[in-house]
């Protein structure tokens, strides 16, 4: 375990190959802002894509209640450990940009 522990690369863990995709509901192509809980389904269709066609495996993640952009940055900044990748989607803009910059600041 000690070894484990020490390495970078996560291996023998699930999470070698795991995302999430992060939403907020504001931005569902073809829907508009329909909220986080009705963004679910899309999420998890874009989960498949992602399986499929890339052989990741992802967990959609519904940032519900709606918060400001800093607060989602906090939310999201607190599942780094978990994932390999975070995936934004489906969130409007200019609140998408500033979560990307917060993020990328951290």
């Amino acid at each position: 375990m000690k070894k484990l522990a020490q390495e970078e690369e996560r291996p023998y863990s699930k999470t070698s190959r795991l995302a999430a995709i992060v939403t907020d509901g504001t931005a569902v192509l073809g829907y508009g802002d329909i909220g986080p809980r009705a963004g679910l389904p899309v999420m998890e269709g874009k989960s498949l894509l992602f399986k499929l066609l890339g052989d990741v495996d992802v967990v959609p993640v519904c940032i519900y209640p709606r918060k400001t952009p800093q607060e989602q940055v906090v939310d999201t900044a607190r599942m780094l450990g978990n994932f390999d990748a975070i995936n934004l989607e489906d969130i409007k803009a200019p609140e998408c940009f500033d979560i990307e910059e917060g993020l990328k600041n951290l």
